[in-house]
């Protein structure tokens, strides 16, 4: 049987049976409803029929009591009692039997309709041969009231007419009156109440039996049905569970433990399953699913090789791709060395050789004979500058197009660095040509500054100076023409003063040429440096040691005048801002360069901060130091004095004396 029309006879059979069930127990409850109330219908009529025999009672006890104490409440409730009977009195509400039992007689508060105790009996649904037996026993019991009011109105004094009218008057007679309330005909009237009563317990009894009888008959039959529907049901339940388990959940199990051999790796696993349902269709489907996963796991192993292969080329280039970011051409050759030779098929055997604008570059033992390679040819700006070549030592097969398509991106990647590199180079060159440019220019500002500064030295010596000693001078001629030859004396003063103003103008001129240009120039570098320093310890006061090469130097006259002024420029910079004690000044060489050093004690400064704010002697200095092909390092640190260092390159026509 297939699954789908298993489950719908299921379905069909469980809605059948749950409809059945919910029938049964709507019949069921309705005969525990109608045994109920038939229980209730019972009990009402017990209680009906014990308020007539109860009612007789009490009648008979009130009326007992007045004949004996003659109390006239007893009288009243005796009348009280009987026209609640008969309908004359609202009843009180759960009128209860033993109302008129207790001494103090107490009244009910509430009080309901009027109405017979007979009506009540019709209301109830007796048959009419219960109602006659009940009526003959009211009407029993009515024969019985007649005797107690003959016995009240015997009490008062009053008798019967002989019409049935106590209107004749006489003497009370109370022992009259007990006569007929405990004489012999007082109770055979008693028991002929009784019969009938005790005739409608039987037959109410009987009745009311039967009905429960039936009723509980079909209440049995009932529930016995129901437990048949059960048993039925459970039976199906048992025949459905074990057509389940057969036919459904030992296929699925065996198709689960088939899954998951599949998923733990196991591809050739296949169902065999012999149901006629659905559950053999989806081993049908499982194995044509299995096929395909072992078909699909045999594509994605080989494309995972390749993959992988792929994986150590992408590792490879972006590898390249971060050792390009800095370095120089070797240390990116030798990073495509390292990642290339990983990424290829076969490692142990692969050797590269990148040639770039002549220079070679080889990662092993490179053999020229190589059994297989692969070339790129290196572009930069369009222009061919190279080549890289891959090859197998042995014959092994490349990975075309793959290792060749790896190569060619790692080749112009190549290519591209030297084209970022070129172009940074030149930036570098442009940027530091502009700042040259920048500062040949202000040092040119500056030189004409103090060029004017010269020249108004030299035309405030001149005018200060020389003027005066020539106004001197002249005054002393006017004053010698006026003189007489007597006058030698005088004559003699005026010629002394003379040759002092010429003595002085003499010595003026000399200091401005000395200031222009001083004459231990013409002397050397050596003679140059000992008078500087002679005049840097006379005026500044400072300690200055002068070392100087054993050999002498013979220097053309522009090395001599930059060396002299870089000194100068040094011993200034001292004088004004190192607050040094001690300055030293070497003069030495080696194979190639002329070295001058001068050393002090000062208090420094930062370097940096000096070229942020332009000092011009200190770019006089390099200036005159780039002219002579020569360099000039300054050294200085904050407290621990300031060394600058001067290297000319000595010409190849000068001669060691």
């Amino acid at each position: 049987m297939r699954i789908g029309l298993f489950t719908n006879f299921c379905l069909i059979f469980i809605v059948l049976v749950l409809s059945l069930l919910i029938l049964l127990s709507s019949q069921v409850l309705g005969t525990l409803d109608d045994i109920t109330a038939a229980e209730r219908q019972k009990h009402r009529s017990l209680q009906l029929a014990n308020e007539l025999f109860q009612s007789s009672e009490d009648l008979t006890k009130m009326a007992r009591s007045y004949a004996t104490t003659g109390d006239p409440v007893y009288e009243r409730f005796f009348f009280e009692i009987l026209d609640i009977r008969n309908g004359k009195r609202p009843r009180p509400r759960d009128y209860p039997i033993t109302y008129w039992n207790v001494t103090d007689l107490p009244v009910p508060t509430a009080l309901g309709k009027a109405i017979s105790l007979m009506d009540l009996m019709r209301r109830e649904g007796f048959s009419k041969r219960e109602l006659d037996l009940l009526q003959q026993a009211q009407k029993n019991s009515d024969n019985l009231v007649s005797l107690e009011k003959q016995a009240f109105a015997a009490i008062k004094g009053l008798y019967d007419d002989g019409h049935g009218n106590f209107t004749v008057s006489r003497a009370p007679d109370r022992g009259f009156a007990i006569s007929l309330l405990f004489g012999e005909r007082y109770k055979a009237e008693k028991a002929r109440i009784m019969a009938p009563i005790s005739q409608f317990m039987r037959e109410l009894d009987n009745r009311t039996q039967t009905t429960l009888s039936d009723l509980q008959s079909k209440f049995q039959q009932q529930i016995l049905l129901i437990l048949a529907v059960l048993c039925t049901a459970l039976f199906v339940v048992a025949v459905a569970t074990v057509y389940m388990r057969r036919n459904i959940l030992r296929p699925l199990d065996y198709l689960s433990r088939q899954a998951s051999s599949i998923a733990q790796g196991s591809y050739s696993t296949r169902c065999d399953i012999s149901t006629h349902n659905e559950i053999a269709e989806l081993g049908a489907g499982f194995n044509t699913m299995a096929e395909a996963i072992e078909h699909e796991i045999i594509k994605l192993k080989q494309v995972e090789g390749s993959l992988r292969e792929r994986l150590k080329e992408i590792n490879c280039f972006y590898a390249i791709r971060r050792g390009m970011e800095s370095g120089s051409l070797e240390e990116v050759c030798r990073t495509i060395f390292v990642n290339l030779i990983a990424a290829m098929q076969f490692p142990h055997i692969s050797t590269i050789m990148i040639e770039i604008d002549g220079k070679q570059f080889v990662s092993g033992q490179y053999d020229k004979e190589h059994a297989r390679g692969l070339c790129k040819q290196i572009m930069v700006y369009g222009q061919p500058h190279g080549r890289m070549e891959v090859s197998y030592s042995e014959e092994q097969p490349f990975l075309l197009p793959e290792e060749q398509n790896l190569i060619d991106v790692i080749g112009d990647d190549l290519g591209k660095w030297l084209e970022r590199k070129q172009a940074e180079a030149r930036i570098l060159v442009e940027r530091e040509l502009r700042v040259r440019d920048a500062a040949i220019r202000e040092f040119a500002a500056h030189v004409e500054r103090m060029r004017e500064e010269d020249r108004k030295y030299i035309a405030r010596e001149i005018h200060d100076e020389l003027g005066q000693l020539l106004a001197a001078l002249h005054l002393e001629l006017s004053l010698l023409k006026g003189v007489e030859n007597s006058k030698k004396e005088k004559v003699e003063i005026i010629r002394r003063n003379m040759s002092e103003l010429v003595d002085k103008a003499t010595q003026s001129v000399r200091g401005v040429a000395e200031h222009l240009r001083p004459a231990s120039l013409g002397l050397g570098i050596i003679s140059a440096l000992k008078k500087l320093t002679d005049e840097f310890r006379k005026h500044s006061g400072i300690s200055c040691r002068l070392h100087l090469t054993q050999a002498p130097v013979d220097l053309d006259e522009d090395q001599t005048v930059a060396i002299f002024r870089i000194v100068q420029e040094s011993l200034t910079n001292v004088a004004r801002h190192a607050e040094a004690t001690h300055v030293e000044i070497t003069l030495s060489r080696n194979a190639n360069d002329l070295i001058v050093e001068v050393r002090d004690d000062g208090k420094g400064f930062d370097s940096t901060d000096a070229s942020r704010k332009k000092s011009f002697g200190l770019l006089g200095m390099r200036e005159r130091a780039a002219v002579l092909g020569g360099g000039i390092d300054i050294t200085s640190t904050p407290r621990q004095g300031t060394l600058v260092s001067l290297h000319i390159p000595i010409k190849q026509n000068e001669r060691i004396s």
